[in-house]
């Protein structure tokens, strides 16, 4: 153990009156060492971060055994205020963690917490500020902002206390490329600075050449892989490292053959400005942007939940919104419960969750599932509710490549009777399925179109414009 910053010998925890878990867990991560944990969802990531963490088994109840041990002290003789003095942690609903309304207020909320001057608090919020590049987020009210701008500040928050360790439950799953690049680059300064960082994450394109090793979960049980080179040796079928290097042909099939959308020289606060959009049954559009764009927006002025400043929005019957934070409409007491609420249908129930492997789940509170499992119900709700226009917003955010491939194959089914609109970040999932490309920028829509030729190439430009459109190189070290 001597010289390990984290060291796990026969950790094994599960959960009451439940078999899952994590099972006879042997590792170790040394100062300064990057790991990346990853897995299938539902195979063990998150539990492990909560042991890791502490909140395992604090605040969840379970069976656990085996040791834990941080700078060589044991775990079981520590206090919760201690470990989070040296564990900072990013969860995978950055909703989830916060303490107040007010991101300034979230940012030093740790350091009151501890006592610190203000004076102290003060310097560190301008530290914060410049390297996570927080300067128009400083003093917002947290619900106004992106998802992805959530992300950031709570990845700012995390490191207020200097702590040793940082922990990160899928960082870039509500990133656009752009962020996700440079929180691949924050990650790699804290690394050099010589925090021991464990990322859970089914993309990692961001920490391409920096993993020192890699920790994959399966059925509860890990395997080690010492750096990138022999984890991708291992024939696991992962995201790819290198997303533009990817071979995934672009076939589009969509046919404007009935309009069942629009929206007609639409403004929308400072958010949205002369949008004009036509949308079709048969055909699934993605619509990208940069993070704060005004994506979300979009969808929810198609669905009439917000109505426009200006122009008219239009539409044949009401459309179905499957929303990113899944939490928010979520309400069944189980999975065939949840699904009954949106079409009571036994039969064709048991079809969907069979499709998308949530069958041994049935009879689970859908609040029990993992992230990727919400994610998957959710698809399953899509598939139930027979309307013509179904928007998502990022519904592959937390989904594992297997995953990713069974939603995207489920969302061609339904452009069969429905037109869909998709909202994504994620370049893998959008080359799976995309009939049309929209790129929303800065309010306005900055590019339509539906050819294989131009959209290779262009899509490409669009991610490397996200990742320039906000100066990430700038303040760097």
């Amino acid at each position: 153990m001597e010289g390990n910053m984290i060291h796990s010998d026969h950790l094994t925890f599960t959960y009451k009156d439940s078999k899952e878990g994590i099972y006879d867990v042997n590792f170790t991560v040394k100062p300064g060492e990057l790991v990346l944990l990853t897995g299938d969802s539902g195979c063990g990531k998150s539990t492990l971060l909560k042991c890791l963490n502490g909140l395992i088994p604090e605040t969840v109840e379970g069976d656990m055994s085996g040791d834990l041990y941080l700078e060589e002290e044991r775990y079981s003789g520590m206090k919760m205020t201690d470990l989070n003095k040296k564990i900072g942690s990013v969860f995978q609903n950055p909703r989830s963690q916060f303490f107040t309304d007010n991101t300034t207020a979230e940012l030093v909320f740790p350091m009151e917490n501890y006592g610190f001057s203000k004076e102290r608090m003060e310097e560190t919020l301008q530290k914060l500020s410049k390297e996570f590049q927080l300067d128009g987020l400083l003093n917002r009210d947290v619900f106004s902002l992106s998802s992805g701008e959530r992300q950031m500040i709570a990845l700012a928050s995390s490191v207020t206390m200097q702590q040793k360790v940082l922990l990160f439950d899928e960082p870039s799953a509500n990133l656009d490329y752009g962020n996700a690049i440079r929180l691949g680059k924050i990650i790699q300064k804290l690394k050099n600075r010589g925090y021991s960082i464990i990322v859970a994450d089914h993309r990692f394109y961001y920490l391409n050449g920096i993993i020192d090793k890699v920790l994959f979960m399966e059925n509860g049980k890990m395997s080690v892989y010492d750096g990138e080179e022999s984890f991708q040796k291992s024939g696991y079928n992962t995201r790819s490292f290198d997303i533009f290097s990817l071979t995934i042909p672009f076939v589009f099939e969509g046919k404007e053959e009935e309009k069942i959308a629009s929206l007609e020289q639409v403004f929308y606060k400072d958010i949205l400005r002369d949008i004009n959009l036509e949308l079709y049954r048969g055909e699934i559009t993605v619509l990208v942007g940069a993070n704060g764009a005004g994506k979300t927006t979009l969808a929810k002025l198609l669905c009439e939940s917000i109505k426009p400043d200006r122009g008219k929005v239009r539409s044949v019957g009401l459309p179905f919104f499957i929303m990113q934070d899944p939490d928010y409409q979520l309400f069944g007491t189980s999975v065939i419960n949840e699904l009954t609420l949106v079409k009571n249908d036994p039969e064709q129930i048991k079809g969907v969750i069979e499709k998308m492997g949530l069958y041994p789940y049935r009879n689970s509170h859908p609040f029990d599932l993992s992230g990727g499992q919400k994610q998957r119900l959710q698809i399953c709700m899509a598939l139930l509710c027979d309307r013509p226009l179904i928007l998502f917003d990022e519904p592959t955010s937390g989904l594992d490549i297997g995953s990713m491939q069974r939603v995207a194959g489920q969302i061609k089914e339904l452009k069969h009777n429905s037109g869909v609109l998709v909202i994504s970040h994620d370049y893998e999932f959008i080359r799976n399925v995309a009939d049309r490309v929209v790129y929303l920028k800065e309010g306005r829509i900055e590019k339509d179109f539906r050819s294989a030729r131009e959209t290779l190439a262009d899509l490409n430009k669009i991610f490397i414009d996200m990742q320039e459109e906000k100066n990430y190189e700038k303040n760097e070290d």
